[in-house]
């Protein structure tokens, strides 16, 4: 799995193609599937009285990961555990989104999944009444497996009530009393006539005992009376009490100012439901239009689970919503400050193209079960001032990295024709020679191309990207036309670019936010665009076929492969370039075709781990 900030709201469902809301049929003389028992958390007491969501936690076990539940297969109620399909589905957002949440609820280092239902869906599916006594949970993981369990409940009705406050109605229970001598019987004989349970003060005691000085300091402050908080009271009835009722009584006291179903909590404040772009990246589709990176994520061993990718990026933004991760993917830290003048959206809309989550809404990443990091090719030096220097960075992330992860080199350079003329990084030797490092340490290199629109065979360059000459072992990427593969204009060409990406109408996160979120600060963690490219929006793409393959051989026992076994495994299995071949930037990789041609067998000249 990714790093995640696990605290964050994730406001989407976790559906996938293959999910069938009401759970999978078991086929005519099949033994019936056994569900799998998972431990739930429901509000012990839920509260009979008013709208809104019960928030239900499912915890992640040895046996299961509660955040591979899918939520459009969830459903809650008397006896859901035991009927597959029986009971109410997950709330939803107005946008149609599921509300879901990922946090580690009981601190076991597993993320747990809380999961909100509507409390009126389930009072009128007859799920929770006074007799309920326990919820049940029925679903399926994302790879179809039944899960069900439950947790005893104890319904019961509690209002909130404030007093007039010139009554100055103190105490509890039967201690209640007016500190201005006023006749309270009415409020007693409310109280006993819906069998209250409990009146209690909102605010605790030793808020209380400070009340009166912050109460005169605000009153002082304002020049306007203050609200007297110590008015406030929660008000419990038996689960058999009627709401209505009882609330009709209650404002008819003249001692009473309010009375409502007390308030309960809710998911916290976000930006409107982000709608499911996926269907948007042609980029994942099958080929010829793009990689086929829906294919590999069907299989759990090929969608990057067990390799680590590090960005070579100036900064990034780890917190949007479709991502979920900390400032712990920052693998430079303050020796490699991340470089803020180019703001953070190029470094987003890449992470977004390999490891957004797949979650319903926004998209998904090509690898989302990688470990997704970034690094800032900024060193600080001893004066405080922060250099470039890519070189010194991708030697620093060395030490993070094994045979098989990725290292994708978001970096372009000024080649021997100057202006704008970008080539990739190598041109520089202090990025080749950290390149050839990382190659020769197991690690597989992929390179950016450059969007300079230089023919790198050219006689200026000096065979410095001819493999006779010189060879880093990366694999270098150009830019593709995302509807006939042949070369877009700005992309570098020549025998050395081995593959290409999409570097148009790519659909990611981040970015200029022209498909959500536009540029107001604001919406920073909703953003989304329909139009990254260039050869840094066609890197990540072939990064994420490469985490693909090293992932499932990984998955399967076998040895990860070279970055030349790889190059080589995407050229013999991409689909064809188009347009003009002699600029030759590569075929696009198909991952149906590479994984199907790893087979059960590696080469016998594999690299090792």
């Amino acid at each position: 799995m990714p790093q995640r900030l696990t605290s964050l709201l994730a406001l989407g469902s976790l559906v996938t193609a293959s999910s069938l809301l009401g759970g999978t049929p078991t086929p005519a003389g099949a033994a019936p599937d056994i569900p799998a028992t998972i431990r739930l958390d429901a509000p012990e007491t839920p509260n009979l009285a008013g709208s809104g969501q019960l928030a239900v936690t499912v915890f992640s076990s040895d046996e299961v990961d509660a955040t591979g539940l899918d939520p459009g297969t969830v459903r809650l109620g008397q006896d859901a555990g035991a009927n597959l399909g029986h009971g109410v589905g997950v709330a939803r957002w107005v946008g149609g989104a599921v509300i879901t949440g990922v946090t580690d609820v009981d601190s076991d280092g597993r993320d747990d999944l809380r999961l909100y239902f509507d409390k009126e869906a389930l009072r009128a599916g007859g799920h929770l009444d006074a007799t309920t006594t326990e919820l049940s949970i029925s679903g399926r993981l994302r790879d179809g497996r039944p899960v069900g369990g439950s947790d005893a409940v104890a319904p019961q009705v509690v209002l909130e009530v404030k007093f007039q406050e010139a009554a100055v109605v103190r105490g509890a229970d039967g201690n209640l009393r007016s500190d201005r001598g006023q006749d309270l019987t009415g409020v007693r004989a409310v109280l006993d006539r819906h069998g209250a349970v409990q009146l209690a003060p909102l605010l605790p005691e030793r808020t209380s005992a400070q009340l009166s000085r912050l109460t005169a300091m605000a009153a002082s402050r304002s020049g306007r009376p203050a609200p007297d908080m110590a008015s406030w009271y929660h008000l419990t009835l038996p689960a058999g009490a009627d709401p209505a009722a009882a609330l009709k009584d209650l404002h008819a006291l003249p001692e009473v100012a309010w009375a409502y179903p007390a308030p309960e909590p809710a998911p916290p404040p976000a930006a409107p439901a982000t709608p499911d772009f996926t269907s948007m990246q042609g980029y994942q589709r099958p080929a010829p239009q793009g990689v086929d990176a829906d294919f590999a994520r069907q299989d759990p061993r090929a969608r990057g689970a067990g390799i680590r990718i590090v960005d070579l990026e100036y900064d990034w933004n780890p917190f949007h919503e479709d991502l979920q991760l900390d400032w712990s993917s920052d693998l430079g830290g303050t020796q490699y400050p991340r470089n803020t003048s180019f703001a953070d959206e190029h470094g987003t809309a890449v992470f977004g193209e390999l490891v957004a989550e797949e979650n319903g809404y926004g998209v998904t990443g090509g690898v989302p079960d990688a470990s997704m990091f970034g690094i800032s090719p900024m060193q600080r030096l001893s004066s405080g001032q922060a250099s470039y220097r890519p070189a010194a960075a991708m030697t620093h992330v060395a030490q993070f990295l094994s045979p098989g992860d990725a290292l994708l080199i978001e970096q372009q350079t000024v080649g021997p024709n100057g202006g704008t003329r970008y080539v990739p990084a190598e041109w520089t030797q202090s990025v080749f020679d950290a390149t050839r490092l990382l190659t020769q340490l197991g690690v597989v290199v992929v390179a950016t191309g450059g969007n300079g629109g230089e023919n790198l065979d050219g006689p200026e360059f000096q065979g410095r990207f001819n493999r006779s000459v010189r060879d880093s072992g990366a694999i270098v990427v150009g830019a593709g036309s995302s509807t006939n593969r042949s070369r877009l204009n700005f992309s570098v060409y020549g025998s050395r670019v081995d593959v290409q990406g999409w570097g148009q109408n790519i659909t990611t996160t981040g970015s200029n936010g022209n498909l959500q979120g536009g540029t107001g600060a604001a919406n920073l963690n909703i953003r989304y665009t329909r139009s990254f490219g260039g050869t840094s929006g066609a890197g990540p793409i072939v990064t994420g076929a490469v985490v693909a393959i090293q992932s499932y051989l990984k998955a399967t026992g076998r040895p990860v492969w070279t970055a030349g076994q790889l190059g080589n495994l995407l050229k013999s299995t991409g689909t064809p370039q188009g347009g003009d071949v002699s600029q030759r930037i590569g075929p696009l990789p198909n991952l149906r075709a590479a994984l199907q041609s790893v087979g059960s067998a590696a080469p016998a000249t594999a690299g090792t781990r």
